[in-house]
This record gives structure tokens, C-alpha cells and sequence, in this order.
């Protein structure tokens, strides 16, 4: 391994993590923040056996082509590893060296349990299909451990023995284009009880409906998405000799876990979702033998979280736990035994719907379950059927329970409990430690940083010996990079440097303000200011909106976390100040309350001083563009306005349709973020009462109108409704839409992001800057 870097930045003070201060006062360069790396999704970092070395994956954002999201199904490439590369880390002298040498896309790194290896995913020996990889540690030789083709996203699972691992893969009796097929394709265009009915040559796809009351099962009911993208086999490689078993063959494969003692492995199998209009998926939860024996259904229709991963094996290996969650689900925890029996709820929480599944943790011994329910730590008996709440911090939300090699971590040894936590009320995330007996917590670190990421199920990692842990750590003004601490948090150091080229610039600070909506609702917003601000001189302000969220919660990440597509320190060092507005909404009148929300809250920041009241913006993406129009049509405040990849036209957004009839806006619009709470033949007047296009002509603002020409989540013929009746109303609009883009920019094509980025500064800069 080469060795590229050293950058070991020492903290003495206990606890204080403090980042490097910038020197330059300048616009950054739209190049510098689009060519950043940055850390991988859904992998975090991971410690070798013998605590000396930790891996990490990085992506380098230029590599990134065009349609991305589209590589997986032909290619096995997914998103968090295209341009990824694996880059190890020597604990004691803070050497990084990068494994993979920039050849190909890398990801998925784990070591084998004693450590001799490090497999990986590639698509490193140019066949154009990821495959199977080992890296020797102590020679950092490499080699292809398989031909399989690999289809995987997240972390693979050796086995006890070190030699075997599980992954998924291509489905054995399809090709890469035919699984390519099979995931984009119309599911019902071939029924096994209809005559096929087209004339040979037709270019026709055909889409049915059962009727109403028929039950046919997942391949004959429509939802919110294709669950085929679950599609894949399981299977068992042996690193030695090449040999690979299958497991699992023609299922979705959801999640799978082997047991400790590697006698089994636990899959969930996604089936149908359970009504229509609901995204609430249900699951199998089966038990597959690794050595002999029949597989087992340990329990059916099981409503588990998006990525149905909400489950752990027992120390012992004869039993797992699961907790549900998603729309329909109340977050109760349930026992299943290898040896048979019906599910036991084991916690009775006795809550309403729509909770969120988190990863129950057994302690050592399997004598309790520790879970995170309604932002409280909860514990639970396998023997019993009641939880009790262990502890619950006032004024903080419960993020993550660490865990040390899929058990409980304890920083003391034995009595305590490591939790990632977030302040509401400061803003501020941090760690406590809870004691498992008495439920008492103790602040370990509390500061205005940011200690998680989106997209990372996972954010600490805990070395085997348990003296160290490792974290993600960002702020406004500075990008994430990966630091390194005691279990107590003290002595923290940075690990890597991924970002050099920000160094130079000096970033706009963030600040949280407050104000109450015309309903005389507390709200916040995070605000922030250019690098050079001077207090009582006024800037252009550009609102970034998005109705339903607590964008306040951005505070923290840098940029205040590319809200719109755009990290927002490219406006700040351009000075302009940026506002990020909580802007709640209530059932059936979601486009009048982004006005009771958001415009008192721009009101303040002109009572402020901050903002000039003659040069205001506003943008956002997705339903934040929807957000954004829908201000737009109620205000003539703003005197230029971005909608990225958003829409005006609820009902029309209701009926569009993937290749695939999936009909995912269904359950936005039914019992999603729209809040319609029902079809529009129950509330005719709510969809059009709440859809902006009805209203274009009360349009003042100048609107720049972006959108992936790809876009599968909310279809281009939405901006172009936009764009077509603004220009029959004479109204000033401009529409870029890209050719063969998906939905959100920050996934786009290098060259694409560039341009998009220069196209919205440009934007403002010709209308507020005037």
C-alpha cells in the first residue's frame, strides 16, 4: 500500500474537538465544492481485529457519470460506490494509505475475523461487473476471491471460520440485461392466467388491475415502488478455493444476518405492500441453514422498515429479535426461536402507527434487549412481554445506540450504554453515557457539531479491544471528516484530511433564530451569514425551503447540508445570507401553512437588520420546489425564485407511473408529505386547492425551473407544466431541463453539477445583486 498522507491532528484539551480555522476571504470556487470526496453512505468506518488499523470508503464526486442511480442493475455498481475507493488507516501514527489505487469502484470493506484479510467489492478487473475481492493485510497483496457477479450495496459477512463469506448476487438464471430488465419492467405485462394477447412484433406494454377485494399476491398488486429492486441471490464464497454455495435462490433479499456461531443466516424477504396507497412493506423473516437442513420461516407478514434490516441474532444463536416499523407499524419488539413457535411481542408498547424501526441490541450474556422507541432507551426481557423505558433525556432525541461487534457497547465494561444523541433545544449533538441498571445519563460531549450523516444506519464504530471509537464529525463551516476518541470522548483526533482544498476559504457562520408562524407556533430556522457580515448591514437573502421539515436541524452540517442541491456556502461567500425554516404543515392545507410558517419567519430576519427586504429569493428541490412554488403564488416578495426537480400539480403528480407501474406518489399524496389523507375522489377541492399551477397567474417572481429529464420520482412532465403555463401567462421563466438525469443534482454527472450550480448562482446574481 502506498502511503499518501499523514494527518494526525492531536487534541489535548479533553472532549474539545476543534476544526482548522480558514484563512481566506473569497467566493468558493463552484470546482472546489463539487469535486469534494466524501465518506461513503451506508458504510462506516471499520476497525481492524486487533484495533491497529481502521478502513474507511470514500467516493471522489468527478467520477460520477451520468444517471448514475441507473449502473446498479446492469453493472452491480450502486451509488455509494461509484468513484469510491477503500483507504486504510495505521491507528498509531495516523498514516493513510489508499488500498485500491483509484482503479475502478471499491466498496463494501470488511475484515475477516482474524484479520489476515480485507474483502472488498469491485468492479476493479475492467469486466464491467463488480465482483469479489481480497486484500492480504500484511502484504496488502490483492486478488479476486470469485467470478460470481456481485449485487450488493451495503456490508458483506464473513463467517466464523474466516474463510467464507456472504453476499448477495446476479440471480443465478438471469443475465446482467435481463436483470436490468426484470427491475425496470412492467410486472404484469405477462400473467400467468391470461393468454398473451399481443400481435408478434407489438411494441405495446400492457398494465391490469385486479379487481377490487382480489388478492394475487406481490407480483399481481402495484405499490409505491418495484419490490423486484430487491431481487438477488444469497450466497457463500470461499476465499480459498473460489467455491461458491448458493443459500437463497430467486427471492428479494431485503437484509440478511448470519448467526454468531455462523450455523445460520437470517434474511428478510420483502413480500407486497400491505394496502393500497400505503408504503408499508411486509416481510418474511426466514432462517437459512449454512451447513444442513430446511430453511425456516420464523415469522410472515411482518412489518418491518424500508430496508427490513430492524432484527439481531442472540448471543447463543437460538433466537432473534425484531421491531417493526414503518406507517402502519407500533414499534414493538418480537422473539423468534429457531426451534419454532409463534412470534412473541415482548414489549406490548402499545403505540400508534407510523414508528421507526431501529436495530434492537442484545447485551453479552442474551439476558436483555435494549431498543430506541419515541426518543427514549428501552429494555426488554426475552423471557418477558412488557418493556420498560430505562431513560429517556429531556430535550433530546435519541439517535443511535452503539454497539461493539452487534452487541451493546459498554464504555465502562459492564454498567453503561453509549448514545448518539441531538439537542432540540440547543441545536447540538453529542454522546451520553446511560447506566443499563438505573437508566442515569451523563453528558460525555455536547457541542454545535455534527456526529452523524445521512444515509449511514451506523455512525460510531467501536474497536474490538473497546478503547477506542470512531465518529463523523462536521459543522457549518467545515465538510465531514473521520476523528478518532476514547470511549469517554476524551483525546479526540482527526483522522483524515479529505478535503484540502476547502482549507483556503473562510466559510459564513451559522446561527439559529426564532420567530412564530401566523398561528403563533415557536419555530426556528437556521441562518446563515457571509464570512465577511458586519452587524447592521442588510444582504440579499435566499430562502431554501422544504413544508414539513425541521430544516433547522441542517444548523450543524456543513453548508447547512446542501439544501436545493447546493451546498449553501456558495451563496454565504458570495454574501448573500441563506435561511433554512422549519415550516410544519398540517392535514388538507399543506400550500397555505408554508405561508403561516415561512414568510413570518423571513419577516424576522428583515426585523433582524440581516436581510434587505428588496432583494429576497427563494428555492427548493423536490417538494421543496413544490414548497417554493407554492410561496411564489402567494407572495410577491420574492424576486427570484429555483424549483429543482419539484412540481406545481398535486393531482397530476398523484397519477404518474414508472415503467414498472409503480405508483409511488400515491402514498406521498394519500398518506404521505402532500397530507391530501385520502384519493381525490374523496377530496376533489383539497388536491386542486393545494396545487400552485391553479394559481400561476398570480406569479411576480422570475423562476428558474430545473429537472432531471430521468427523473423517476417526480417526472419531468410536472416541470413542464410549470414551464408551459408560466410562458402562455407571459411570466419570466427559464427551464434547463438534463437529458438523462435523475432526481436530485447532488447525484448528477460531475459536468452536470456544475453546470446546474453555476446556472443557480447566475440565477440570483442577475436578480438580487442588481
Amino acid at each position: 500500500m502506498r502511503a499518501v498522507t499523514s494527518v494526525v491532528n492531536l487534541i489535548a484539551a479533553a472532549g474539545l474537538l476543534s476544526m482548522p480555522a480558514a484563512s481566506q476571504v473569497a467566493p468558493l470556487r463552484v470546482e472546489d465544492v463539487v469535486a469534494t470526496h466524501s465518506f461513503s453512505e451506508f458504510m462506516p468506518a471499520s476497525f481492524s481485529p486487533d484495533a491497529k488499523q481502521l478502513v474507511y470508503a470514500a467516493k471522489d464526486n468527478r467520477k460520477i457519470g451520468v444517471n448514475p442511480m441507473e449502473q446498479f442493475a446492469p453493472t452491480g455498481v450502486p451509488m455509494n460506490g461509484l468513484g469510491a475507493d477503500l483507504f486504510v488507516v495505521k491507528i498509531a501514527t495516523g498514516e493513510v494509505a489508499n488500498l485500491t489505487g483509484r482503479v475502478g469502484n471499491n466498496w463494501a470493506p470488511t475484515w475477516s475475523p482474524d484479520g489476515r484479510y480485507l474483502a472488498f467489492i469491485s468492479d476493479r478487473d475492467g469486466s464491467g461487473q463488480a465482483k469479489l475481492w481480497i486484500s492480504e493485510t500484511a502484504t496488502g497483496k490483492k486478488r479476486k476471491a470469485s467470478d460470481v457477479f456481485v449485487r450488493a450495496i451495503e456490508k458483506i459477512q464473513w463467517l466464523p471460520n474466516n474463510r467464507q463469506i456472504l453476499l448477495t448476487a446476479l440471480p443465478e438464471n438471469l443475465t446482467p440485461a435481463e436483470f436490468a430488465q426484470r427491475l425496470t419492467a412492467n410486472a404484469l405485462q405477462e400473467s400467468p392466467n391470461e393468454p398473451e394477447d399481443k400481435v408478434p412484433g407489438s411494441t405495446a406494454v400492457v398494465y391490469r388491475s385486479a379487481p377490487s377485494g382480489a388478492h394475487g399476491g406481490a407480483k399481481t398488486e402495484y405499490g409505491a415502488w418495484n419490490l423486484e429492486s430487491y431481487l438477488r441471490d444469497l450466497v457463500l464464497v470461499d476465499v480459498i478455493s473460489g467455491k461458491v454455495q448458493p443459500v437463497d435462490q430467486g427471492h428479494r433479499i431485503a437484509a440478511y444476518a448470519p448467526s454468531p456461531d455462523g450455523s445460520y443466516v437470517a434474511v428478510t424477504i420483502p413480500k407486497r405492500f400491505e394496502k393500497p396507497g400505503s408504503q408499508q412493506i411486509l416481510f418474511d423473516l426466514v432462517a437459512f441453514p449454512l451447513v444442513a437442513g430446511k430453511p425456516q420461516t420464523l415469522a410472515s407478514d411482518v412489518r418491518l422498515g424500508f430496508d427490513g434490516s430492524s432484527f439481531s441474532w442472540a448471543p447463543d444463536s437460538s433466537q432473534l429479535i425484531y421491531q417493526t416499523g414503518g406507517m402502519e407499524a407500533g414499534g414493538d419488539c418480537y422473539l423468534v426461536r429457531l426451534k419454532g413457535g409463534e412470534p412473541k411481542n415482548i414489549t406490548n408498547l402499545r403505540a400508534g402507527p407510523n414508528q421507526v424501526a431501529y436495530h434492537p441490541l442484545w447485551d453479552q450474556e442474551g439476558r436483555h434487549v435494549y431498543f430506541l422507541h419515541q426518543d427514549a432507551v428501552w429494555k426488554a426481557s426475552p423471557d418477558g412481554e412488557t418493556a420498560i423505558p430505562l431513560s429517556k433525556i429531556p430535550q433530546h432525541r435519541l439517535i443511535e445506540l452503539v454497539a461493539k461487534e452487534g452487541f451493546v457497547f459498554s464504555p465502562d465494561g459492564h454498567r453503561g450504554l453509549l448514545v448518539l444523541t441531538y439537542d432540540d433545544r440547543l441545536r447540538q449533538s453529542g454522546f451520553f453515557e446511560m447506566d443499563l441498571e438505573t437508566g442515569k445519563s451523563v453528558e460525555l460531549l455536547q457541542k454545535s457539531q455534527w456526529y452523524f450523516a445521512y444515509g449511514r444506519r451506523h455512525n460510531v464504530s467501536v474497536s474490538p479491544d473497546g478503547k477506542l471509537v470512531a465518529f463523523f464529525l462536521q459543522d457549518a463551516q467545515h465538510a465531514q471528516e473521520l476523528w478518532l476518541a476514547a470511549p469517554n470522548l476524551h483525546n479526540a483526533r482527526r483522522l483524515t484530511h479529505i478535503n484540502p482544498q476547502l482549507d483556503k476559504y473562510q466559510m459564513g457562520a451559522a446561527r439559529l433564530i426564532e420567530w412564530r408562524s401566523l398561528d403563533g407556533e415557536q419555530l426556528h430556522g437556521a441562518l446563515l451569514l457571509p464570512p465577511s457580515y458586519t452587524e447592521g448591514k442588510s444582504y440579499p437573502l435566499i430562502v431554501c425551503v422544504y413544508g414539513g421539515a425541521s430544516l433547522s436541524d441542517d444548523l450543524l452540517q456543513f453548508g447547512l447540508g446542501s439544501c436545493g442541491g447546493v451546498n449553501m456556502q456558495l451563496f454565504a461567500t458570495r454574501g448573500y445570507v441563506v435561511l433554512l425554516p422549519d415550516a410544519p404543515q398540517r392535514l388538507g392545507t399543506p400550500m397555505a401553512d408554508l405561508a403561516k410558517t415561512v414568510l413570518p419567519g423571513v419577516d424576522k430576519v428583515v426585523e433582524m437588520g440581516i436581510a434587505d427586504p428588496r432583494r429576497l429569493g427563494v428555492m427548493g428541490h423536490s417538494y421543496g420546489g413544490y414548497s417554493a412554488l407554492s410561496l411564489m403564488v402567494q407572495t410577491t416578495r420574492f424576486k427570484a425564485g429555483v424549483m429543482s426537480d419539484g412540481y406545481g400539480d398535486i393531482m397530476a403528480h398523484y397519477g404518474e407511473m414508472g415503467k414498472d407501474g409503480s405508483t409511488y406518489a400515491v402514498a406521498i399524496a394519500e398518506q404521505g408529505q402532500e397530507l391530501m389523507g385520502g384519493t381525490p375522489w374523496q377530496f376533489r377541492e383539497r388536491y386542486i386547492e393545494n396545487s400552485p399551477v391553479f394559481y400561476l397567474d398570480r406569479v411576480e417572481t422570475p423562476l428558474l425551473i430545473v429537472h432531471g429529464a430521468e427523473d423517476t420520482a417526480v417526472h419531468a412532465f410536472l416541470a413542464d407544466e410549470v414551464f408551459v403555463g408560466l410562458r402562455r401567462l407571459g411570466k419570466e421563466v427559464t427551464y434547463a431541463k438534463y437529458e438523462k438525469e435523475s432526481h436530485s443534482p447532488l447525484n448528477w454527472s460531475y459536468a452536470n453539477q456544475l453546470d446546474f450550480c453555476n446556472r443557480v448562482i447566475s440565477w440570483f446574481e442577475g436578480h438580487l445583486q442588481r
